[in-house]
């Protein structure tokens, strides 16, 4: 039982460590426990296609090189990453860059804490203790800088694949160089020149490098969690064109079904997402001279709009959707000034909008100093219709300093 719980404390005690790193907006227990859980069965798949590359590795120093860069270190953070990238990474729960690492981590704990299993009962205590220091901060370390790149990779969607062959590159080298140190005293060409102790120095002088390199990952995470969800936000806007139209989409899949889930029914708001925000109809609405904007809170995206001019000098505020996570913090505020700074050097006087006559952002608008000039039902199929106030803001007439309630 000592030997079993020697060789699951330094598994548990990492998880532990990396949760505590996530304070500004922790992750589900659920999803924590099923990413290690996950992660200790990666463990059979690596097994299995290790033993086969095994049989075409030799104890040469090449072979050892190439053996532990792709026979090992490969496989087993592919086995990992599989896990990261197709459970891990469409969590809703998965909203911020800190989580790549978080959960990249728990997912390496579960294949360590397996591994660290085996090889206690294995060859016994003095190994398991060995490893506590050496290999399962190893594996920890290789997370980070996996996690690091899928955590950027999940909100920049213009250079996803490249980040995600990042993530891989970089945890691999970082894995395969920790391995060639450990693996090359089996040459029996070098254990006659160098000492055990000298390929073991290696190995930690690597993991020292990995695991300083990991602190500064996590802090430039953690920087960016702490602008996002408790500091004041960093706000940026980006003029979105085509190639943004996948990033829209997949914004509007998180906004609207948290927005409308207390107005409309499911089968409407999935009718209506459909009907709007598709790839092909976010197209039609950018050709039609819709001008579309994607909110940045310190890099990340957390909300878009949409406006365009309707009339002569004026201007309609077509969409405008912040993630629930970033309202309240005076995100709506700031887009709507965007919007208003772009429109009145081109002529505008008054910026329309609609909004359902049961969304209490009505009375967010009053505060920015919109007026309810009219109401509207506008059937859009399906047996829906879309019940609306019209809202007009005067931009002619200057801006009252109204109490600010962010949206």
């Amino acid at each position: 039982m000592f030997l079993l719980a020697l060789a699951v404390a330094p598994g548990l005690a990492v998880c532990i460590y990396i949760f505590f790193r996530d304070r500004h907006n922790p992750e589900p227990a659920l999803n924590m426990i099923l990413s290690f859980l996950f992660g200790m069965l990666t463990v059979i798949p690596a097994i299995f296609i290790e033993n086969i590359a095994d049989q075409y590795f030799d104890n040469s120093i090449a072979s050892i090189i190439i053996s532990s860069y792709l026979g090992v270190a490969l496989v087993e953070e592919l086995s990992k990453f599989l896990v990261i990238r197709y459970y891990c990474f469409p969590l809703r729960s998965f909203d911020e860059p800190l989580d790549g690492i978080v959960y990249a981590v728990l997912v390496a704990m579960g294949f360590a804490t397996i591994e660290n299993v085996f090889y206690a009962y294995k060859y016994g205590m003095s190994v398991a203790f060995v490893r506590m220091f050496t290999s399962v901060p190893a594996h920890a370390t290789f997370a980070i800088i996996m996690g690091y790149f899928i955590g950027k990779a999940r909100f920049d969607f213009t250079n996803k694949k490249k980040l995600i062959f990042k993530s891989i590159l970089g945890a691999t080298i970082a894995h395969g160089t920790y391995d060639s140190f450990l693996f090359l005293n089996e040459n029996a060409w070098l254990q006659s020149k160098v000492s055990e102790a000298l390929f073991f120095g290696g190995a930690l002088a690597s993991l020292y490098v990995s695991i300083r390199l990991s602190r500064k990952l996590i802090k430039v995470h953690q920087l960016t969690s702490q602008q996002l969800f408790t500091s004041t936000p960093v706000l940026t806007i980006k003029f979105a064109d085509a190639e943004d139209i996948a990033l829209i989409r997949s914004l509007s899949l998180e906004v609207w079904p948290q927005t409308y889930s207390s107005i409309l029914s499911p089968h409407q708001i999935r009718y209506m997402l459909d009907l709007m925000y598709s790839e092909a109809a976010l197209h039609r609405q950018l050709h039609e001279k819709n001008q579309f904007l994607i909110i940045y809170n310190s890099g990340v995206p957390v909300g878009f709009a949409s406006y365009g001019a309707v009339e002569e000098h004026k201007y309609k505020l077509h969409k405008i959707y912040i993630l629930p996570k970033h309202q309240g913090r005076g995100t709506g505020r700031f887009v709507i000034d965007q919007v208003i700074k772009d429109i009145i050097p081109k002529g505008a006087t008054s910026l329309l909008l609609n909004v359902n006559r049961n969304n209490k952002a009505q009375r967010f608008y009053e505060k920015l100093g919109f007026v309810v000039i009219g109401t509207e039902d506008i059937d859009i199929g399906g047996g829906y219709f879309m019940n609306d106030y019209i809202m007009e803001k005067n931009l002619s007439e200057p801006t009252k300093a109204e109490e600010e309630t962010p949206l």
